[in-house]
């Protein structure tokens, strides 16, 4: 089963911008529900509040009229004023009800229904007197009932205070209540924004992470690396964009053999002409062919340099397409920097004296494992930069010392250095850098492209170490061990 992927990278921000505000939601809702619930108990006390203090007082006032009208009718006996009596008596059986309907407490709650019992009786003595269904006024049972009213007021009075303590225990409830509410309502909103915080960076990676893929593409395809697929995961229409590009990748690597096939070609097919146009100047310049002017000479010797500097580029070009394009496994040879070095020096000390050149050789015991032509090749090229980048009279050197697991080395010299922002770019196929003290030093601009790429294949790293300071600084590191690779750490 594929997992869900959104069409386009709109519909993902917009997935983003719910995932996100969901959090929030669930929290206004909590909070409203909160203060529903807290306005809403509030309200109730207020009611009960409202409805205790009018009945209460209202029972009390009831409780004395029925008394006067029953007391008048006892001395009159006057049937008004025994309807009168009746009237009240109904509305205070109703006041009974709605504060028995009120939270009481037990106690009050039995002090009503007694008061209510007590009532039941005095109501069948009225109706009796109303009805006359017994044969005379019973004079004790009058007075019996007005008796009663004392203890009713008391009863009244004992429900009013049983009033003002159910007051109290609600409010005391509800204080509570929110207090817990409070604190369940902190925690959940530390919750809600930790969860959107979480949802935040989810979102922000997914939303990133196709972008960053697309990025590293262009990036690898920008520095010529076209061997790794373009794999882009994502919204639809940028995995489409990521295969267009896949596509282009793979159209790149193909011009790019392409490329490699007419460079290899061409380099093939100049070196035949060139060793005869080099033989040629060399039978001139001994004079094989017969005897030459100072002039005829001079032209020979011109022909015989430039040969050899044609050669040197033909060659640096057929390295160049090896180091790119060879990826045959080589056994490793073990190499000792130390010799390699001083023969490359060695080999260069003709040029180093012409040029009165000081060499500044300081270099330790370090055996590293490797292809021995590659490994030569980066030693020669970034060490005949050095010599041909010094002024007369100046110094070149190489400092080289075992680091771990690694050989780290040192090549400088005293020419102009590297401008800043080309430190980089310098390691680019055909690249030069422009200098106007040595604008005369021309070469292919393949052999620092031929360093990198054999120092990438050893497993090592090169860069430059002082871009925009007088004197270029050239720092490499190489495993010693075969399988070994260089850690992303400081170079040399």
């Amino acid at each position: 089963m594929k997992p869900f992927r959104p069409r386009s990278f709109v519909n993902l921000v917009l997935i983003g911008f719910v995932m996100v505000s969901l959090p929030l939601g669930v929290g206004l809702w909590t909070t409203l529900t909160f203060i529903d619930r807290v306005s809403g108990t509030g309200l109730a006390i207020v009611e009960h509040a409202l409805n205790g203090t009018r009945t209460s007082a209202m029972l009390s006032e009831y409780l004395r009229n029925e008394e006067r009208f029953l007391r008048l009718y006892e001395i009159t006996e006057e049937g008004e004023h025994l309807a009168s009596a009746e009237d009240y008596h109904g509305q205070i059986d109703t006041l009974l009800y709605d504060l028995l309907s009120l939270p009481l407490d037990v106690a009050d709650r039995e002090e009503l229904e007694a008061m209510r019992r007590e009532r039941n009786v005095q109501r069948a003595l009225i109706i009796s007197l109303r009805d006359k269904t017994k044969g005379e006024p019973l004079a004790e049972d009058i007075a019996r009932a007005i008796e009663s009213f004392a203890v009713q007021q008391q009863q009244a009075q004992k429900a009013r205070v049983g009033f003002q303590a159910m007051m109290e225990r609600e409010i005391a409830t509800l204080q509570t209540t929110t207090k817990e509410a409070q604190k369940a309502l902190v925690l959940q909103t530390g919750a809600f924004i930790l969860a959107t915080i979480v949802l935040i960076g989810v979102m922000a990676f997914l939303l990133s992470w196709p972008i960053r893929q697309l990025n590293k593409s262009v990036e690898r395809l920008g520095k010529g690396d076209f061997k790794t697929p373009v794999i882009v995961n994502g919204p639809l229409d940028l995995e489409a964009a990521g295969a267009r590009l896949d596509w282009l990748r793979k159209r790149l690597a193909e011009l790019e053999q392409e490329k490699a096939k007419f460079l290899a070609h061409i380099s093939h097919e100049l070196k035949t002409p060139l060793a005869s146009l080099r033989e040629g100047a060399s039978l001139l310049n001994e004079g094989v062919v017969g005897a030459l002017n100072e002039k005829q000479r001079t032209v020979a010797r011109i022909l015989a340099n430039n040969s050899i500097i044609l050669q040197g580029m033909i060659e640096n070009m057929i390295d160049f397409n090896l180091a790119r394009f060879n990826e045959k496994a080589q056994q490793p040879d073990r190499i000792d920097l130390r010799r390699l070095i001083e023969k490359i020096v060695g080999d260069h000390s003709a040029e180093i004296m012409s040029r009165r050149l000081r060499v500044d050789i300081t270099v330790a015991d370090a055996m590293v494992h490797g292809d021995g032509r590659e490994i030569e090749t980066i030693f020669v090229n970034l060490l005949s930069n050095a010599i041909k980048f010094s002024p007369p009279g100046s110094t070149v050197g190489c400092r080289l010392q075992t680091r771990g697991a690694a050989a780290a080395c040192v090549i400088y010299d005293s020419g102009p250095g590297i401008p800043v922002g080309e430190e980089e770019k310098i390691f680019q196929p055909f690249y030069q850098v422009e200098t106007s003290s040595h604008s005369f030093i021309k070469g292919s601009g393949l052999g620092l492209a031929i360093v990198a790429e054999y120092v990438k294949r050893q497993g090592g790293r090169i860069r430059v170490l002082n871009p925009g300071q007088p004197g270029a600084r050239f720092g490499l590191i190489l495993p010693l061990s075969k399988q070994g690779i260089v850690p992303e750490e400081g170079t040399a």
